[in-house]
């Protein structure tokens, strides 16, 4: 997502996203995101969320600009890991369960006489790239938990769920969006394009997203954090674009090498390009 001259944060950079979202003054902002996507999926309406520390280990700047998340709890006590991941990792869903897996072990008491009854982990994701394997309907919001396999596939079991918003998936204008979460999925795509507040999203919701995210309202020290920030996440996308050249240009090179090699193996020449899927 290059960022040109804005008026508007983007939404999914981690300094926005945590003023935004893991501020005590807006806790109903994170409480409307968290419902408008895992509304059907909860035990009960969420009434108050609690902020936690964040427990994700071993990470440098660049991947905190890449990577980042927020850990909450609500009022009965279940678990909620929210986070934006902007560029494509590798292992991705075994990361994240790695992530559950640690908020658990730090939720189970020590003891023999545990039940191992603990309250329910919910991780909502948003990515900014297509995750692998693609899912089969290609939704914008893809759910996962789990199931029998076999006998009784209808069978959940609800200890743990994870939804993945995947940005490229959403294109809806402003006035295809239907639902609260068709506008958050814009906003996350689009605030920083905007100039001023559109009317459809000038109401109570989310009039507070924009105030919080006009960058002529950041104090001087909000606005190092915020150019700090964009700083980190430029050079991290420049870093996977040099890669990404680097890797074209490798394989140029070999895929030459490879051609020539055919054709001194006394391959015709229409037959070597159309093993390589090139035009006659």
């Amino acid at each position: 997502m290059p960022i040109t001259a804005t008026r508007f944060a983007p939404l999914f950079i981690d300094f926005t996203f945590k003023k935004v979202f893991a501020a005590e003054q807006h806790k109903n902002l994170l409480i409307a995101l968290i419902e408008a996507f895992l509304r059907k999926h909860l035990q009960a309406k969420i009434v108050d969320v609690f902020l936690l520390p964040n427990e994700q280990i071993n990470k440098t700047r660049k991947q905190r600009a890449a990577i980042f998340d927020l850990h909450c709890t609500d009022s009965n006590g279940n678990r909620f890991i929210i986070e934006v991941q902007i560029s494509k990792q590798d292992h991705f869903l075994g990361r994240l369960l790695f992530y559950i897996s640690q908020t658990i072990t730090n939720l189970v008491k020590k003891g023999r006489k545990y039940k191992f009854d603990y309250p329910r982990i919910y991780s909502l994701s948003f990515l900014n790239y297509e995750p692998e394997p693609k899912g089969l309907r290609g939704d914008i919001v893809e759910h996962i938990g789990l199931f029998k396999i076999k006998k009784h596939p209808d069978k959940r079991y609800h200890h743990i769920h994870i939804a993945l918003a995947i940005l490229p998936r959403f294109k809806k204008s402003l006035e295809q969006c239907k639902s609260t979460s068709d506008l958050w999925l814009y906003l996350f795509k689009n605030l920083h394009k905007l100039n001023k507040i559109p009317p459809r999203l000038n109401n109570k919701l989310f009039r507070p997203v924009f105030e919080i995210a006009k960058i002529s309202n950041f104090t001087n020290s909000e606005l190092r954090d915020y150019e700090a920030n964009m700083k980190y996440l430029s050079d991290y996308n420049n870093t996977i674009e040099y890669a990404k050249k680097e890797g074209v240009a490798i394989g140029e090179r070999r895929g030459v090498k490879k051609l020539f090699a055919l054709l001194e193996s006394g391959v015709p020449l229409a037959e070597a390009k159309r093993k390589f899927g090139l035009k006659r």
